[in-house]
């Protein structure tokens, strides 16, 4: 009871803070621009297994809907490594980098870090979003569209033996593993963040909340695009726009809360040491 009590505190005082009310909806902008690369990677990857774009076109169709398709795919169009795709990975990677660049700034302010300069923090957010994006990989080929590639994989003239492998990767890394695989990155993301070592015992709070909250918005965001998605005719196309985005500002918005929750629980257990260290020396 006592835990559960402390946690609501530590939850109210997160919601409390000043950076709630910007850093989400900042955050969620560079978590979407960083699908661009990632959705560049993803296809130049499926251009490599020699699938057609028929292929990835419907793979963009039955997971984002038309609307949004029509609007990536012009994007991460990808049939060879050219100039022009070295041009929108590095242009969108840096961009998303700026969303790193937010948290960094933003856990300084929550742990009251003063800021290294603007060279640190542009090196280190550029690493950060290295991890983010591979967050985001794993979170799209796995837990959220991992069934429809496994779909659409028996669908296309792939090797069979190629199909097999990878849709057992894809059904063993679903689960409590995936789950495993995005805590450990959160809590990386959480302990590199401030511009001073942290003990990566020390965010363990914060990244179970985050990672535990991810995992249920994505399952519920998976289930309405595996049964939803494409149902309404006028309505679709900008529901699924809405819903996407939304996924991404709960994400953020949860994110931000973990980062909070750290500090507030390292404070709180500094603060407990301290008493206990006041008490043990008045009674000697």
């Amino acid at each position: 009871m006592k835990r559960v009590k402390r946690f609501f505190k530590n939850f109210w005082f997160a919601l409390s803070r000043p950076e709630m009310l910007i850093l989400p909806g900042h955050l969620a902008f560079f978590f979407l621009l960083s699908v661009v690369p990632i959705l560049t990677l993803i296809s130049y990857l499926a251009a490599s297994l020699h699938l057609s774009m028929d292929f990835i076109m419907e793979f963009f169709i039955k997971s984002f809907g038309e609307q949004i398709s029509s609007i990536l795919m012009p994007i991460v169009n990808v049939d060879n490594i050219s100039l022009g795709f070295f041009i929108t990975l590095i242009v969108g990677y840096l961009t998303a980098s700026n969303g790193a660049a937010s948290i960094i700034t933003t856990s300084n302010m929550i742990y009251g870090i003063p800021d290294k300069g603007f060279v640190y923090r542009k090196i280190k957010s550029i690493i950060m979003t290295l991890f983010i994006v591979i967050l985001f990989i794993f979170i799209l080929a796995v837990p959220l569209f991992g069934e429809k590639i496994v779909e659409l994989l028996e669908y296309v003239s792939l090797n069979a033996e190629v199909t097999n492998d990878i849709a057992f990767v894809i059904n063993l890394l679903r689960g409590p593993l995936s789950w495993l695989i995005i805590f450990i990155i959160i809590k990386l993301l959480y302990t590199m963040a401030p511009d001073k070592p942290i003990p990566s015992r020390n965010v363990n709070y914060g990244a179970l909340f985050t990672s535990f909250g991810w995992v249920i918005i994505t399952t519920i965001y998976s289930f309405y695009i595996n049964n939803y998605a494409n149902y309404s005719v006028i309505y679709g196309g900008l529901a699924n726009l809405v819903i996407l985005l939304l996924w991404f500002y709960l994400l953020a918005y949860i994110f931000v809360i973990g980062l909070a929750l750290n500090y507030r629980e390292e404070t709180s257990k500094i603060s407990e040491t301290t008493k206990m260290k006041v008490v043990k020396t008045e009674k000697k």
